[in-house]
């Protein structure tokens, strides 16, 4: 049996633990007191769950890498193959499917948390809440969040978040470049809200093909949502592309025509396009134009949104 703790994270062992529960398909069953005390003495909790599975309630252990289920396939090798790792989502189904992954690859030292978030919350072991994020409606047809993003990220991200974070491990850093004609709006909006809501998941930068002057208008909208974007620069995209910068997802903000201007970046780039509309070029009253500036900082917020949902 597997002594958690007896001389440090390297003893931890599940080829040879003998629990409380039996194994399944070679694979050891954690109950949660004994996830609990594997994880505090160095075993390695995989989270499967989705984004918006952790809303309201995390596990509140030192070390936790989030890997949703649906980008394991493709992100599973990020996972250490000397650490004793547990599988963990919300109820206990994809942990048996992870782990046959996993041992296909090599990997040896698992083991799967019995029941999910749901067992380890009911059995009263350390969990993280937001009341904001808790859900809530008449039904299951229209139960929704109050809040409906992650409290991992925004909270994070805002500083606003009055506990101590555990040390969460997260998977490499997405590389993202949003792209506009002048740098001087949409790019700007989306490079902010993907910091603000990515929290340290995004490596985020903006750009143009012909550099201009930051949008006051934009600016003011910006600062409505409390995000100062004064103090920012333009970038040219052709200064990024000869210094040999390198991203994982470009994102065109402008028309299709300026889209298709914005050179190739090296390696294997994912390429989006969300056309909004020109702050720029809207016209009349001071207050029409900064509806309209509105209009596009939403429909912008919104997008962004639904892409770091998403990864």
């Amino acid at each position: 049996m597997a002594e958690p703790g007896a001389n440090g994270p390297a003893a931890i062992d599940f080829t040879t633990h003998a629990g409380l529960l039996p194994p399944t398909e070679g694979v050891a069953n954690l109950a949660p007191s004994e996830a609990l005390a594997f994880a505090r003495a160095g075993a390695l909790l995989v989270d499967l769950r989705e984004s918006y599975e952790t809303n309201f309630r995390v596990f509140d252990v030192e070390e936790v890498l989030y890997l949703p289920w649906s980008r394991f396939a493709e992100r599973s090798g990020v996972l250490p193959k000397d650490r004793a790792l547990i599988l963990a989502d919300a109820a206990g189904v994809y942990p048996r499917l992870a782990a046959r992954m996993l041992e296909a690859e090599g990997y040896a030292n698992l083991a799967k948390l019995s029941g999910g978030m749901i067992d380890w919350d009911a059995e009263g072991f350390p969990v993280r809440r937001d009341a904001l994020y808790e859900l809530g409606g008449q039904c299951a047809c229209k139960i929704r969040t109050r809040v409906g993003a992650n409290p991992l990220l925004e909270k994070a991200a805002a500083g606003a978040e009055s506990a101590p974070r555990a040390a969460n491990k997260e998977f490499p850093m997405t590389r993202v470049l949003f792209l506009c004609v002048h740098n001087s709006a949409r790019s700007q909006m989306a490079e902010a809200f993907l910091k603000r809501i990515g929290g340290d998941r995004f490596e985020v930068e903006s750009a143009g093909l012909e550099p201009g002057r930051l949008n006051p208008f934009v600016v003011r909208a910006m600062a409505e949502k409390g995000v100062d974007i004064s103090g920012n620069g333009t970038k040219s995209v052709f200064d990024l592309h000869a210094a040999g910068r390198q991203f994982d997802v470009v994102v065109t903000v402008c028309s299709k025509d300026a889209a298709e201007r914005c050179p190739v970046f090296p390696g294997r780039v994912e390429r989006r396009h969300w056309p909004f509309d020109d702050p720029s070029s809207m016209k009349g009253t001071e207050e029409e134009i900064m509806a309209g500036v509105r209009r596009v900082r939403d429909e912008i917020e919104a997008a962004v949104r639904d892409f770091a949902a998403g990864r």
